[in-house]
């Protein structure tokens, strides 16, 4: 199913039947990989009644999904979807990397240690960070992917309870959407529990990117 699903949402984008399809495809492209649209994942849970799949778009963070009726597998619409990158980060003025890590399960973990030397390698930092972000690929929707992040947070609770007391712990939001486009963000009182449950603030940041439609849709 699968694979039908990739080589119609293909051809679609190759050929397209929709006119979202060629109105997006006006004023973007979509990646390429040997030759042909380039798959970035597909989704059969997120939505109730359809499947997407996910095509990247060139020099963009955002995403080209077609959408499938999960009752036939045919084609129901065409639209973007943010890219959204969700994780959890803990800082220090006090403790380094590795002593935060110490702390927690979590794994793997990225981040650096006061006074480590920035990327630009003209200034060091001046407080320590670990992130948590198991899920890289950000071709999720919103909730959904905060929902996996609790899930694996929840894993380790005693940790978590370690890094808030001695240190600055939150989850962060990232959600790059198309310029013509608007998500917006809900957060059920599940979700809202799960977080309260954990001790966790939310620090959320939207950004727009892309070109904007030659026609209206």
């Amino acid at each position: 199913m699968k694979e039908k699903l990739i080589q119609k949402a293909i051809t679609e984008i190759e050929k397209p039947t929709f006119g979202t399809t060629e109105q997006y495809l006006e004023v973007h492209s979509v990646e390429l990989e040997n030759g042909k649209p380039k798959v970035e994942r597909v989704d059969f849970e997120s939505f109730e009644k359809v499947n997407a799949v996910y095509f990247p778009i060139a020099e963009e963070p955002f995403f080209l999904v077609v959408y499938f009726s999960k009752e036939n597998d045919e084609i129901v619409s065409v639209d973007t979807e943010n890219g959204n990158r969700i994780y959890l980060s803990a800082t220090s003025d006090k403790l380094t990397f590795d002593e935060l890590s110490e702390l927690t399960e979590l794994n793997p973990l990225t981040g650096w240690s006061i006074g480590d030397l920035r990327a630009n390698g003209k200034s060091k930092y001046n407080f320590s960070e670990i992130s948590f972000e198991p899920i890289k690929s950000n071709a999720y929707e919103l909730e959904s992917k905060l929902r996996m992040l609790l899930t694996e947070l929840e894993k380790d609770t005693d940790g978590i309870k370690k890094l808030i007391a001695k240190s600055n712990v939150i989850i962060s939001i990232f959600s790059q959407q198309y310029i013509c486009g608007n998500k917006g963000i809900h957060f059920d009182t599940k979700m809202i529990r799960r977080m309260n449950s954990l001790n966790l603030g939310v620090d959320i940041d939207q950004s727009d990117y892309g070109n904007e439609l030659k026609s209206v849709l």
